[in-house]
Parts: C-alpha cells; sequence; structure tokens
C-alpha cells in the first residue's frame, strides 16, 4: 500500500505572487482576512469559520482557492472523531510582486495601485526632504519601476536559497533575508544603476 507524502510545512520568508488571480485574491478582503488570521498560527477550516462567524461550506472554498493559488498551505492534518481535520497556515510571512509585469500591474491597478498611487508615493518623498519637479514625473515613474522590477529579481534569487527548510528560526531567518537582500542589492550593477537613474531625478533640499 503506498506510504501518504510528507506535508511540507516549510512557511516562506518572501514570496514573489506572478499569478494576477492571486494577486487579486490577495487583496480581495474575505481572503485577506482569512490569510491574516492564519498567518502567526495554523488553523482549520471550522476553526477560521467560528471566529468569522462565517459557514463552513463558504469558508471551505475560499480555504481551497487560496490553496490553489500556493497563498495558503496545508501543515497538519489530524483524526477528530474519525473525521481528518486539516490545518492551514499563510505560505510565506511576505507577499509581494512585481508592478512593472503587464497582468500583475493590470490586477494591481484595479486594487489601486495605479500610475495615481505611483504618483502620490514619490510625492511623499518630500517629507524626507526629496522633491520631483512635474515635468519629471512620467520619468520617476519609470524609474521606480525599474528599480521595483530589480529588486524584485534579486529577491526571487534570494527566494530559492531554501534557507526555510533548514533553519526553524523565523527571527533568525527574517534577519537572514534581509541582510543577503542587502548586500545582493549593493553588489548588483543593474540595480545600482537603477537607484542612481531614480534618485538622479530629485532635488534634494538641505536640512534645516
Amino acid at each position: 500500500m503506498p506510504r501518504k507524502p510528507k506535508l511540507d510545512t516549510t512557511i516562506k520568508e518572501i514570496m514573489i505572487l506572478e499569478d494576477p488571480h492571486a494577486i487579486k485574491l490577495l487583496f480581495t478582503p474575505k481572503y485577506a482576512k482569512i490569510i491574516g488570521m492564519i498567518s502567526e498560527e495554523e488553523l482549520s477550516v471550522s476553526d477560521v469559520a467560528r471566529k468569522l462567524g462565517a459557514n463552513s461550506g463558504s469558508v471551505y472554498y475560499h480555504m481551497k482557492e487560496l490553496e490553489k493559488y500556493s497563498l495558503v498551505k496545508l501543515v497538519r492534518e489530524e483524526i477528530v472523531g474519525g473525521v481528518v481535520k486539516k490545518y492551514y497556515r499563510k505560505a510565506a510571512m511576505n507577499f509581494t510582486f512585481n508592478v512593472s509585469d503587464p497582468a500583475s500591474a493590470a490586477v494591481a491597478a484595479e486594487m489601486g495601485i495605479d500610475e495615481a498611487f505611483m504618483e502620490k508615493l514619490i510625492r511623499s518623498l518630500s517629507y524626507f526632504g526629496y522633491d520631483v519637479q512635474p515635468k519629471n514625473m512620467d520619468e520617476a515613474k519609470s524609474a521606480l519601476m525599474a528599480m521595483d522590477a530589480r529588486s524584485k529579481a534579486i529577491l526571487a534569487e534570494i527566494q530559492r536559497s531554501g534557507l526555510e527548510k533548514v533553519e526553524t528560526d523565523r527571527l533568525l531567518v527574517a534577519n537572514a533575508y534581509q541582510v543577503a537582500t542587502t548586500i545582493r542589492m549593493f553588489g548588483d550593477e543593474q540595480f545600482i544603476e537603477a537607484v542612481n537613474n531614480f534618485t538622479g531625478i530629485f532635488q534634494k533640499r538641505s536640512r534645516s
């Protein structure tokens, strides 16, 4: 009799989403609420339904959708009263996506992360002493997207390291990712060029 495969309980530190539908689920309130609930603890469908005051059938459907697009994962099973109870966790501590990808950008725009959002983001840097002239705004948005695209490519490389499979200390993993990402970015010529192009558009105000 074939043995049931062992569950993969690895929770990634960072997951870069590429499927537009997965990104849309991440921004949909009912799905986002479930993801938030299982971000720190494993819960079954009935646990989530009870906490939400919702129907178990609808929660089961939502959970299977989240599992289908790798946003949550099955981490444990136990038999309770002759019934297999399945427990789920958020598949990664942090989710992100590449806004320079056309498909991802289209979904992000639906969720409110559009050109107007990017322009507001760039203008908000004025609080830190960085100003951009209106005539340079389009150039700044393009440069920001280029910088974002390269940073996500570096994160994807870091993500494939597999550190989570051998290290269970989440604090250590998070800090290792941060240090490794910083080292990789400062040593990456394409990223440095993208940063220089972006920052070169701004006028830096001197501190008073």
